[in-house]
């Protein structure tokens, strides 16, 4: 078949798929297809990047055990999702929040599918947090959201630090002290102005409303069309109702917040 010039990989399935034939007269041959959906797999990445999987770039002879590469980080079979997530992303990048959700099974791509996002983000001065519910995150709720702003606050760039910080101080006046008994990390932005005593209260509890209210202000100075923010929380079917209505109170803000929420789920656990 190669000497007609078929290209290695269909010469390479087409004698996998003689092997089938084979193992079933008794043959042990470890090439052979195990099932057609393995067989359609390998035809879906064949459609899906030609260049790599289909045409050949040189004439190879078929090695025993031979398999078809895959290009590692690149993201197959999502295609109509990429391209959805994109466009939301670019529509929050010109000055508004917006929503995100993705389903699927376990391994079906959805957290690569976010992390094809990163370079764009990154390419136009934005930030992403990110933070994964497990099991047990329902004993405390808002933790993983608090923690994933908290970080924020490492990631605003130096040359940045003091108009926001700045904005921080015009937008919570006597109510600076909540923001950093919640987030900590602020204190990197003027540690010259932070009294200490205020760190010393940051075990201290706050209701979900304040929570809501504080993590919205924040944002509303930290986000903008030149640094949108990127929250992307993994495995929203454990997410205890609470910090989902943190998360819609920051997206439901008409004035300047500028935040994308992408939020995956396993379709087969949501009840």
């Amino acid at each position: 078949m190669q000497k007609l010039g078929i290209p290695a990989s269909i010469c390479l399935m087409t004698q996998n798929l003689l092997e089938c034939a084979l193992r079933e007269d008794g043959g042990q041959l470890h090439n052979a297809y195990e099932s057609l959906g393995v067989l359609g797999e390998d035809l879906h990445l064949l459609l899906l990047d030609p260049d790599r999987f289909l045409f050949d770039s040189q004439n190879h002879s078929i090695d025993k055990g031979k398999k078809l590469l895959y290009r590692e980080g690149k993201l197959y079979g999502r295609d109509k999702d990429e391209t959805l997530i994109t466009d939301a992303f670019c529509r929050v990048s010109r000055g508004k929040s917006e929503a995100f959700f993705i389903g699927g099974f376990s391994g079906s791509g959805k957290s690569m599918l976010v992390n094809c996002l990163r370079d764009r983000v990154n390419s136009v001065g934005g930030y992403t947090i990110k933070h994964k519910f497990d099991a047990i995150s329902q004993e405390q709720p808002l933790s993983g959201v608090i923690s994933a702003f908290n970080k924020l606050c490492l990631m605003i760039k130096g040359g940045d630090r003091p108009v926001i910080a700045k904005k921080l101080m015009e937008e919570f006046g006597a109510d600076f002290s909540l923001l950093i008994r919640l987030l900590p990390n602020v204190s990197v932005l003027f540690p010259e102005l932070v009294d200490p005593a205020m760190r010393m209260e940051a075990g201290d509890a706050m209701n979900a409303r304040s929570v809501s209210f504080t993590l919205l202000r924040f944002v509303r100075v930290v986000s903008s069309p030149r640094h949108p923010v990127t929250l992307f929380l993994d495995d929203i079917q454990w997410a205890d109702s609470t910090a989902l209505d943190v998360i819609h109170t920051i997206l439901s803000d008409k004035l300047n917040s500028c935040m994308f929420f992408v939020g995956t789920y396993r379709e087969n656990e949501v009840q």
